[in-house]
């Protein structure tokens, strides 16, 4: 496996898979409850009929990964980006949906109702959930211009989170999710790109491990919170994707949403060959995940072939 597609595997497996290893104790915000309850979190759990997701199974998605795959799905039937026939698709899921509906999708689906342009009627959100789940685009997109990646990126982001920190947090994973994907040093490129509010919260903790590092950030949904704590992450075990993703998991609270952005950085840092065997062979969505990046490949392959 060469190296582009190396680090192309590792971002969209890493936050498939870092998604899918917090979704066990999502929303546990008592450390010691959660290390009570489950031990140290090293494989995929089913979260349990008392959880927010009752009827998940031990290695799917989250909620906000479930979004990720519609749009994963959306990038394979169709091979383009398009922001308004993407919409149709991510509203199709919700008739049907048996699992947590957030209140950044409850307030869109609100919204749109009086909205001719359905792309416009996105939520005030300023939770991480919205840009964390562009890893498909990333991938999809790895061949063309980081500007349009970055565009794309956000025009995803805003049909559902249309806050400036959102638009922000979804400039940044893409910048820096496309220049690791192409080989950038992983410490240089998040000091290039990004936001130094976030990254001053970050190494003022660096001291700490995770669990106390990541309560005094705060452990819940709001970018304030959860884009320092993913870069705190991504600093303190940049060179050990596994580690990373257990001690996300062990923070507790919305480590799922934080588990899908941090999978961009260190996915695309260190590669594929990161991230334990046992996690991606135990991926429910592995065989789509494979089926995308196998198209994405061919359509590299045809794209070279035309402009020789």
């Amino acid at each position: 496996m060469n190296d582009l597609k190396n680090k192309k595997s590792g971002l969209l497996f890493g936050s498939y898979c870092a998604d899918a290893l917090s979704l066990g104790v999502h929303w546990i915000y008592d450390s010691q409850e959660l290390v009570k309850k489950h031990g140290r979190v090293t494989e995929y759990k089913a979260p349990g009929g008392d959880s927010y997701h009752p009827h998940k199974q031990a290695g799917d998605q989250g909620h906000v990964g479930d979004q990720s795959l519609c749009l994963l799905k959306f990038l394979t039937r169709e091979r383009k980006w398009d922001p308004s026939n993407f919409m149709e698709d991510w509203l199709g899921m919700w008739p049907d949906y048996n699992d947590y509906i957030d209140g950044a999708t409850k307030a869109t689906l609100a919204n749109i109702q009086n909205q001719t342009d359905k792309t416009q009627g996105g939520s005030d959100s300023v939770e991480i959930a919205g840009p964390a789940r562009i890893a498909p685009l990333i991938a999809f997109l790895s061949n063309s211009s980081e500007n349009e990646l970055v565009k794309a990126a956000v025009e995803q982001t805003v049909l559902t989170h249309r806050s400036k920190e959102a638009e922000e947090t979804a400039i940044f994973l893409a910048q820096a999710g496309y220049r690791l994907m192409h080989g950038t040093d992983l410490h240089d490129t998040l000091n290039q790109t990004a936001p130094e509010w976030a990254l001053k919260k970050a190494n003022s903790v660096l001291s700490e491990n995770a669990v106390g590092a990541i309560s005094k950030l705060g452990p819940a949904c709001s970018i304030s919170s959860a884009l320092p704590s993913v870069l705190y992450l991504a600093i303190k075990h940049g060179d050990d994707t596994e580690t990373a993703f257990i001690e996300n998991a062990m923070a507790g609270g919305d480590n799922c949403a934080r588990g899908l952005a941090l999978g961009i950085l260190l996915g695309s840092a260190n590669g594929l060959s990161s991230i334990p065997e046992s996690w991606i062979e135990n991926l429910e969505s592995q065989i789509t995940l494979n089926q995308f990046l196998e198209q994405v490949s061919q359509i590299s392959q045809t794209e070279k072939q035309s402009k020789n």
